[in-house]
């Protein structure tokens, strides 16, 4: 019997990019895959809602990008491995917490099927480019109290600074506040995590 080896199927890195209003429906998608992943352990299902709807979190970035979205001070990155987009970043300057940050990751999911690759981090070090370019300051992130993946951010030397409430439709929820001293100590923060 012989056999006959196969060119193994490697996924080629991600290539990390300005999100654009054509990567509406991909992003809508993860957003609402990472909020049954990560909050369906903790919030009812009717909290949940449209939330979990790829078609209405597709509606909400288009109208966010096409009318809301302030390039000078707001950042969209997605992660696109082989013309599939299987992660994405949002990130803003100023401080919406009260915690003295320059900059604040606002969003940060990928798609269930690409986690544990390192795709969140490479994600995060380009956000970090971004912040160095345009502030100097502590960068925040905030994340739901009972997010199973906030450990995330202790591992990458987040530091918690303040919980705040944060309301989502009729219930309140606790928030997390994570500091890192400037966008560098961000970036030492995942690379130390990945030795």
């Amino acid at each position: 019997m012989s056999f006959v080896m196969q060119p193994s199927m490697t996924v080629p890195p991600p290539l990390i990019r300005s999100g654009a209003i054509s990567d509406s429906a991909a992003i809508g998608r993860i957003l609402a895959e990472g909020w049954r992943q990560a909050y369906s352990g903790f919030m009812p299902e009717s909290e949940l809602g449209p939330r979990v709807d790829p078609y209405h979190r597709a509606r909400e970035v288009g109208a966010w990008l096409s009318s809301d979205f302030d390039r000078d001070a707001e950042l969209l990155l997605v992660a696109d491995q082989a013309g599939e987009v299987v992660g994405f970043l949002a990130a803003r300057l100023g401080d919406r917490n009260d915690v003295g940050s320059a900059g604040q990751v606002t969003l940060l999911y990928v798609s269930p099927a690409r986690q544990g690759q390192g795709i969140g981090r490479q994600l995060l070090l380009e956000a970090v480019e971004w912040f160095k370019m345009r502030v100097s300051g502590p960068i925040s992130i905030g994340a739901f109290e009972q997010n199973p993946f906030r450990s995330f951010y202790d591992a990458i030397g987040g530091v918690p600074v303040k919980t705040v409430r944060s309301r989502v439709d009729a219930f309140e929820w606790p928030v997390v506040v994570y500091l890192w001293p400037s966008a560098e100590a961000l970036r030492d923060g995942i690379a130390g995590s990945e030795t």
